[in-house]
């Protein structure tokens, strides 16, 4: 039993319902077109969404003012004349609650008297509302209600009421009492003899319709049901979504109410609902109800929605260094039908709402990159002031081919007028403004204004990833340039610290470049620019090296090896910045030319730890940008590096549309281990030392990995380790030296203890 109400709590949930909505919408494109538009407000529930099951409504932790049925509330103005809005919620939604004392008319008593009733049905079938608690025992505590007692008041109250209206809302508390009691049948005779075509197809009439509607699926009259849920549906105001939900139950007893359609009105309701279920062709059904009535305002609503389709294709969020532009057109065309349907629509005169034509067929011009006609066709419109203005602004950007002074200035002004919304909820909101930045950041990029292309979407401490010297050298320039407007002015402060020095930062990272390029004396040249104090963050211990492969490990129980503090490296301070590190790399290669063999081996000792060192899977990898170790997957790529895109070549080549995720396009692989086993195979030529010869031999080892991690390699060994996993290793030239010439050497003995790499390969060959 507990499972079985599990599992129908689940069908009913909304989200099995085609329709979506929530304040994520638009999340992976831009959404510049307001649903909203439309006229018919009854029918935002409708618009397209993705996240819940109708457009609007809450995602977890969204507060939202509580709105009350504005069908039923406005039906009742029709009898409590005089009320406004508030008191008769009040009255309505809050019965207990509401001050009676001064309603004293006739009419406003009979009111009174049938919400009282109202509220004590409500009050006996209160167990339904738990029906979707997540407590089973709440679940089950059905109360004992006396349905006949409550039908016969009703029938009391209904013979001293004369109020065509509040006998309406008898009936609907008849009707729903035999409804809940399961009294189905009755339930339908009653509506089919008392109420059906009797009374005006008002909000209340609808309520009932939609009572009886359920007492037909319970009676297995599927189709009648789903006939009659279309009509609610298209009708009500407030009973649209249940209507909805319900309809879509039937559908899965194979009913759509079909049988029962005759006419126009019949074939226009069930357009709406087949579209809402996205079952059928968009455009085909917009064509046909336009066929059948132009001026309805459901027109609106299918054409919004194959609108906000068209969104989602042509308007491809953060597309970034992807090989798309802005409007993206993915084969297809549907843009062109909706602005032939837009244009139809604004010619023709039974037509109503023409600014919502007119202001469509703009912006789907503007979709079509007719920028002039879009910008004439908007001049026209004199509705929709805050759309008006955002499509404005971006038909503007949009036809920049390159950005003047006075544009710039321009757009610092709109950005300034509107600033972003700060609350992730309504994120989409922004979307304007943000395609707005993409478009300027994409004209920059095509321009070669480089830095204001990266500037854009990235602070200036951004270029820290990335090792391009062209985007260094053109912030450089960019920095240097005079006359600056205002929107430069802007970019130019775009600094996660606002204290940092621009130009001295830059230099900074020229000389990191130029580290990571080998390439000491060019960064000590950059790093000497430097007008502001560097930290100091890089340990001696860069020049030692490790035998225990440990990460996490403190740096004392892995970086054991200490040649670099022998005299001859005296130079060599315990911790020292990285100007210092520069001028202690020139220094050692300096060394690695003396005439003293031992000393010129020992210098390439220390450079050989030092590029394995920083390169990505050495201990200090993160070290010359100030980061950690950790992890793996900041430092390797998850493909081979060779097939991976990456952000020096992506500016270098100019590829994408802009700048806004250069980031996440990193370099991670610099060839530092070649450089590293290049000092290796040095020291062994100018060594006699067989236990030294032997580790810088398990060393190279060490490289040897780092290239096949990094570019992968034809000529790998397979080891089956288990039925499941077979691992896979570079065809290791070093491990093949050290097992057939240095066994004999107490590194040997080490080693194949230590490393089971090792111990594997020498099992195997």
């Amino acid at each position: 039993m507990k499972k079985l109400l599990i599992y129908i709590f689940v069908l009913i949930s909304p989200s099995v319902f085609a329709c979506g909505g929530g304040a994520w919408e638009g999340m992976s494109f831009y959404n510049l077109f307001k649903q909203t538009n439309i006229t018919a407000e009854e029918f935002y529930p409708f618009l397209r969404s993705e996240y819940s099951a109708f457009y609007g409504e809450d995602f977890y932790g969204q507060d939202k003012q509580l709105v009350y049925p504005k069908g039923n509330v406005d039906l009742w103005k029709q009898v409590l004349i005089g009320w406004d809005t508030q008191e008769i919620e009040k009255a309505v939604y809050e019965f207990d609650k509401f001050d009676w004392s001064n309603k004293n008319s006739e009419i406003e008593k009979r009111a009174k008297t049938y919400l009282a009733f109202a509220n004590r049905c409500a009050d006996a079938f209160s167990y339904r509302t738990r029906m979707n608690s997540w407590d089973y025992d709440e679940v089950l505590d059905k109360q004992t209600v006396d349905e006949a007692a409550l039908i016969e008041e009703a029938n009391l109250l209904l013979s001293q009421e004369n109020n065509q209206q509040l006998r309406m809302r008898y009936y609907y508390q008849v009707i729903r009492i035999m409804h809940y009691s399961k009294d189905w049948s009755s339930a339908v005779s009653f509506y089919e003899t008392k109420l059906e075509n009797q009374f005006p197809k008002n909000e209340m009439y609808y309520y009932i319709v939609d009572q009886v509607a359920g007492c037909y699926y319970s009676l297995e009259n599927f189709e009648k049901a789903a006939y009659m849920f279309t009509k609610v549906l298209n009708k009500s105001l407030d009973r649209k979504k249940a209507a909805f939900s319900s309809y879509n139950f039937c559908t899965y007893k194979n009913a759509e109410g079909k049988a029962f359609f005759k006419g126009v009105d019949d074939e226009k309701d069930l357009l709406l609902i087949t579209s809402l279920r996205n079952f059928t062709d968009e455009i085909s059904n917009i064509d046909r109800f336009i066929e059948l009535d132009a001026q309805d305002e459901r027109v609106e609503l299918l054409f919004m929605r194959a609108l906000n389709n068209v969104e989602r294709e042509v308007w491809p969020k953060d597309i970034g260094v992807q090989n798309q532009s802005l409007p993206f057109y993915d084969n297809t065309n549907t843009f062109e039908d909706l602005l032939r349907i837009a244009e139809q629509q604004l010619a023709n005169p039974i037509v109503k709402n023409k600014a919502f034509w007119q202001l469509s067929s703009s912006y789907l011009s503007f979709i079509k990159q007719d920028i002039a006609l879009a910008k004439s066709k908007l001049d026209k419109v004199h509705e929709y002031p805050d759309q008006k203005e955002k499509l404005a602004i971006i038909y503007e950007v949009f036809s920049w081919d390159r950005l003047s002074a006075e544009n710039e200035n321009y757009l610092a002004k709109i950005l300034t007028d509107h600033p972003k919304n700060t609350d992730w909820r309504y994120e989409n909101e922004d979307d304007w403004r943000r395609l707005v930045l993409a478009k300027v950041a994409h004209t920059y990029y095509k321009n070669d204004k480089l830095a204001k292309a990266f500037l854009v979407h990235n602070k200036l401490e951004d270029v820290n990833y990335l090792n391009s010297i062209e985007l260094l050298v053109a912030l450089e320039e960019f920095y240097n340039k005079s006359d600056k407007s205002a929107y430069e002015k802007v970019l130019l402060s775009r600094k996660s610290n606002s204290s940092l020095n621009f130009i001295d930062y830059v230099n900074e990272q020229k000389g990191i470049y130029y580290l990571y390029q080998k390439d000491p004396e060019s960064a000590l040249e950059f790093f000497n620019k430097s007008q502001t104090e560097e930290r100091i963050s890089v340990p001696a211990r860069i020049f030692s090296n490790n035998i225990k492969e440990c990460f996490s490990c403190d740096v004392d129980s892995v970086m054991t090896d200490e040649v670099y503090k022998a005299d001859v490296f005296s130079f060599i301070q315990p911790e020292f910045s990285k100007k210092d590190l520069a001028a202690n790399l020139i220094e050692l290669e300096k060394l690695t030319h003396n005439e003293k063999q031992w000393k010129a081996k020992l210098a390439n000792y220390l450079l050989a730890n030092y590029y394995y060192n920083i390169s990505n899977t050495g201990y200090y990898r993160g070290i010359l940008n100030n980061r950690g170790n950790c992890c793996h997957y900041n430092f390797m790529s998850y493909s081979y590096y060779s097939k991976a895109k990456i952000s020096d070549e992506i500016i270098s080549a100019q590829t994408g549309y802009n700048l806004s995720d250069i980031t996440y396009y990193k370099r991670k692989y610099y060839d530092l281990s070649s450089m590293a086993m290049q000092y290796y195979q040095n020291v062994i030529g100018l060594s006699a030392d067989r236990e030294l010869n032997a580790r810088c031999l398990y060393l190279i080892a060490k490289c040897e990995l780092n290239t096949y991690y990094n570019l992968g390699s034809k000529d790998e060994i397979s080891f089956k380790i288990s039925k499941y996993y077979d691992l896979k290793l570079p065809n290791y030239k070093s491990f093949k030296k050290l097992k057939e010439d240095y066994s004999d050497t107490k590194f040997h003995q080490m080693i194949i203890k230590e490393c089971s790499y090792f111990r594997l390969y020498s099992s195997h060959f």
